[in-house]
């Protein structure tokens, strides 16, 4: 007969080696574009979501089984959303500039995985059970309930054993979903609850830009422009900790444009060389601009003022090219945002 430890390590390794199959599936591809909303029916309604990049925005209400996705062109990326029901979808998405379908009717078969409760030593948590496969080798929509040898042992172990079980699952459950916490979508910061800002700072300076970065310009003559591309700074704002400098990129010429990189350097005192300001967060950069296009970026630092004799410019790089665009920021606008 097995000794405890044996079954301890043989439980323990079932559970690592379930947790790679259980993530290895393709998710599912969907295409958008900023003129057509595609819709997306889940089983039941939604429950949690990691959202997408900054290109992409998906919205549901709650309560509701329906999300709505768009999308402006940029990087491809990924969406992850869990069910009432504790399914899990995860979809695969890009750009394109013809939507080949607008609605999608989804099935648990098409979830990745699925969270069911679990109750050990009297605890409730989460755990995610892989769905089990039918005689064609494709997922039904079921979960295996039938009792485990090793998980009635592992029941009767004292809270030790529990705590490492609970370890265990949580690495998984980090390693396999995502290395950011999962995030209610239009989080609102109510009383008793947390706040999002010391919960998940980058999320909070994701959902700060999407709200501020097509704002109507305030600096309308902080412009510099060269042969047709121009940086034109639209917005100074300042919130918590943290100064957002709000750019507009615009391509004015016949051609693509492909960006090297934006970047802000701080010169402290005439014949001093210029260092670069590296960013908190930067949100929507693109790596091209169509021609005759925009693209309005967000850049956070920590909050900053400069004297007279400090200067700040941004600096736009093309691709392949040695032409730069330079924007001088005047220290008064820099010590003066507009909210």
């Amino acid at each position: 007969m097995k000794s405890f430890p044996t079954l301890l390590i043989f439980f323990l390794g079932s559970l690592l080696f379930s947790s790679h199959n259980l993530w290895s599936q393709t998710p599912i591809d969907l295409k958008t574009n900023d003129f057509v909303t595609t819709t997306i029916f889940f089983p039941s309604n939604i429950k949690k979501v990691v959202a997408p990049a900054a290109n992409f925005k998906f919205t549901y209400e709650i309560g509701s089984n329906i999300g709505l996705l768009k999308g402006r062109k940029g990087r491809p990326s990924n969406l992850l959303v869990i069910t009432e029901q504790g399914y899990i979808y995860s979809f695969a998405l890009s750009f394109a500039e013809e939507v080949p379908e607008f609605s999608f009717i989804l099935t648990t078969d098409q979830a990745i995985s699925r969270t069911i409760p679990s109750d050990v030593n009297g605890s409730e948590g989460t755990k995610i059970v892989e769905q089990p496969s039918n005689d064609n080798g494709q997922k039904t929509g079921t979960v295996n309930e039938e009792p485990n040898e090793n998980v009635a042992v592992y029941d009767k172990v004292d809270d030790k054993v529990s705590q490492v079980q609970t370890t265990a699952i949580s690495v998984r459950q980090k390693d396999s979903i995502s290395q950011e916490s999962i995030v209610e979508s239009n989080t609102n910061i109510g009383e008793g609850e947390e706040d999002l800002y010391d919960v998940d700072r980058e999320e909070y300076y994701r959902i700060f830009c999407e709200n501020n970065y097509l704002q109507k310009t305030v600096f309308k003559r902080s412009f510099r422009q060269n042969k047709k591309i121009a940086v034109r700074l639209n917005n100074i704002l300042v919130d918590r900790n943290e100064k957002y400098f709000v750019v507009q990129i615009e391509n004015n010429s016949k051609k693509a444009y492909d960006i090297a990189g934006l970047s802000f350097f701080k010169k402290s005192a005439v014949g001093q060389l210029e260092k670069i300001m590296n960013p908190l967060y930067t949100f929507n950069l693109q790596e091209n601009i169509d021609p005759e296009g925009i693209n309005e970026v967000v850049y956070v630092f920590k909050n900053f003022n400069i004297s007279a004799r400090e200067k700040i410019s941004v600096v736009l790089a093309e691709t392949n090219s040695d032409n730069l665009v330079i924007l001088p920021l005047d220290y008064l606008l820099i010590n003066s945002p507009s909210n």
